[in-house]
């Protein structure tokens, strides 16, 4: 996907270039909160390696791992299952 932003801000007001790449981080920063890309995906497109990435992402307040009370709940019923199934068999 390609996302084009048109800001209009006087020539002297910013560098371009910077601006640019802080607007691009931001987008792709703000994709993977929203889970709208993966971890992996964000990493690569910012250049970044697994644990720098975790590292902003942390320092950003945005969590790596989205673990809810929903799959905490799926996760037993998954875990009694096999139980079940273990004692039956």
């Amino acid at each position: 996907m390609k996302l084009e932003i048109e800001i209009n801000v006087a020539d002297d007001a910013a560098d371009i270039v910077e601006l640019q790449k802080h607007l691009r981080k931001e987008a792709i920063l703000t994709l993977f909160a929203d889970r709208k890309i993966t971890a992996a995906k964000a990493a690569q497109e910012l250049g970044m390696e697994r644990l720098p990435f975790m590292e902003l992402l942390k320092s950003r307040g945005v969590p790596y791992v989205i673990y809810t009370a929903e799959d905490w709940d799926a996760d037993g019923r998954a875990i009694d299952e096999l139980e079940r199934r273990r004692k039956a068999g």
